[in-house]
């Protein structure tokens, strides 16, 4: 979490049985193809982990390797991970929700969501240097890659294109699917979004991973609400 270890750990320690929870509720329920998705919470909950160990490092004076590590650590999850999880977890709930025609289309969109997000963690995964972790001055952890001189790495982080692109992958095949509580769970992510980038752009990634760990609680009551369970017989 953005404030302080503490905060981190404590989320961490909430979001992860949480996360498996939803994930035993969507197998239970026989909605397998809403796992991936249910399992949204957990893995938020093993970033908000990553994040306080760099709190800890950085409240002690920057220990290394530990900074460095959990700096690659958090924006693996920020960078590459949700980039590609996200677009996979809406595929999968398109083979239950959707037509074939739409269920391509994302399995599509989830592919090349998964090349774009591998290259944009590689630049910083090999060199991590260029990765200065920091309190920045409005008290928000700052994951800095200014020195990095990666070409996609720049564009997606200072263009507004590029920041676009990476967003739409996000949040667009969420809202595609038919399943309403899923797109409101898009839209949801959509709004986060907005009001990090209104608030704090500086420190946008730190911030806004802290909103959507919150709104991934909402994961858990799309796995099992009362509809789904009717639909499945239980």
């Amino acid at each position: 979490m953005c404030f302080s270890a503490s905060a981190s750990f404590t989320a961490s320690a909430v979001l992860m049985p949480l996360g498996l929870y939803s994930t035993h509720v969507a197998q239970k329920t026989g909605k397998r193809d809403y796992v991936p998705l249910a399992l949204v919470p957990f893995f938020f909950g093993v970033q908000q982990f990553v994040e306080g160990l760099e709190w800890t490092a950085i409240d002690q004076g920057g220990v290394e390797p530990l900074s460095t590590l959990a700096g690659l650590g958090f924006l693996f999850f920020a960078y590459c991970f949700w980039m590609i999880w996200i677009p996979w977890s809406a595929w999968s709930i398109s083979r239950t929700t959707d037509s074939k025609g739409l269920q391509r289309r994302l399995r599509w969109v989830a592919i090349v969501a998964t090349v774009l997000g591998v290259a944009f963690y590689l630049p910083v995964l090999f060199n991590p240097p260029a990765l200065q972790p920091a309190v920045h001055s409005n008290g928000r952890l700052l994951y800095d890659v200014s020195n990095l001189h990666s070409i996609i790495h720049n564009f997606v982080n200072t263009e507004p294109v590029g920041e676009l692109v990476y967003w739409g992958f996000i949040v667009l095949p969420l809202i595609a699917v038919a399943d309403k509580a899923v797109k409101l769970f898009g839209v949801l992510i959509f709004v986060s979004i907005f009001l990090t980038w209104l608030t704090y752009s500086a420190t946008f990634n730190s911030v806004w991973c802290f909103y959507c760990a919150v709104l991934s609680i909402y994961v858990i009551w799309i796995v099992n609400r009362p509809a789904l369970r009717a639909a499945s017989g239980q």
